[in-house]
């Protein structure tokens, strides 16, 4: 009959050497994947800010523009102009001027 003979299976144990290793490793790849993460996300918000300091300039030059034609539609030379093509005329006579006390 044969010998049935069971050996003992040693463990291997890690050295304090392999595992200060290992984290320093995995440190280095958190610090260099972190650091790709918040440069890319620095760059994608610098062309959000540019974009929306380009629309509020663009909306700026809007807002003068219409500014400007309002001041054009409200001038008391177009009012008259738009009274007298229609057949009105102003009446001096019949001014009456208002101060700040009447009112």
């Amino acid at each position: 009959m044969a010998k049935i003979v069971k050996r003992k299976v040693q463990k291997r144990k890690m050295k304090i050497e392999g595992v200060a290793f290992l984290l320093l490793a995995i440190a280095l790849c958190s610090v260099l994947f972190s650091s790709l993460f918040i440069r890319t996300q620095k760059n994608h918000l610098t062309m959000q800010i540019e974009d929306i300091d380009a629309e509020c300039a663009t909306l700026t030059e809007a807002n003068d523009q219409l500014n400007v034609e309002i001041q054009n539609l409200i001038s008391k030379d177009r009012v008259y102009e738009i009274a007298s093509n229609n057949g009105l005329t102003q009446d001096d006579t019949t001014v009456i001027n208002v101060s700040e006390g009447d009112r």
